[in-house]
């Protein structure tokens, strides 16, 4: 029993190592966050060492090219739409190239999923991929409802205050 908790241990050490590392080059994203949702993701997917040795350098690569695709997509399209008066103030013609733009950054959000999957199946039964998914999407809800509860609870107090 002892030894499977150091060996527990010494995988969540070796996480937070690796997801420092990513965090000092990735830029904008919470620790606090990206702490907690390594440790959902490495509960819920039961991780050895080994798999979780290979694992985090693929999710961290995957979850890097995510958030710069959606940059793109915010510089590219977002704020350019907005600068220009909203969607209705757009020509036919930039609304064609902001499509087509569009377009091809969510084929590169597909295509990123599909190579992160085919490169986890390598070495994780598929089950443990669709496992991530669910942990994911689990991770995202569960973070919703605490800022929304933590929304409720600020406004609450402001309008007790008045």
């Amino acid at each position: 029993m002892k030894n499977t908790q150091m060996k527990r241990i010494l995988l969540l050490i070796t996480l937070c190592f690796i997801t420092h590392k990513a965090i000092a080059q990735r830029g904008p994203a919470n620790p606090k966050i990206k702490a907690l949702k390594i440790a959902f993701i490495t509960e819920k997917l039961n991780l050895s060492e080994d798999e979780a040795e290979k694992f985090w350098p693929l999710y961290n690569k995957y979850e890097k090219t995510k958030f710069n695709l959606l940059k793109r997509e915010k510089e590219e399209i977002r704020r350019k739409v907005k600068a220009s008066g909203g969607i209705e103030s757009i020509s036919d013609k930039d609304a064609e190239k902001y499509l087509s733009i569009f377009q091809e950054i969510r084929k590169a959000q597909y295509d990123n999923k599909i190579n992160f999957h085919n490169d986890l199946v390598r070495f994780l039964p598929a089950k443990k991929v669709l496992l991530l998914e669910i942990a994911e999407h689990e991770f995202n809800r569960r973070l919703m409802e605490k800022w929304k509860n933590r929304r409720k609870n600020v406004k609450g107090f402001r309008n007790r205050r008045q």
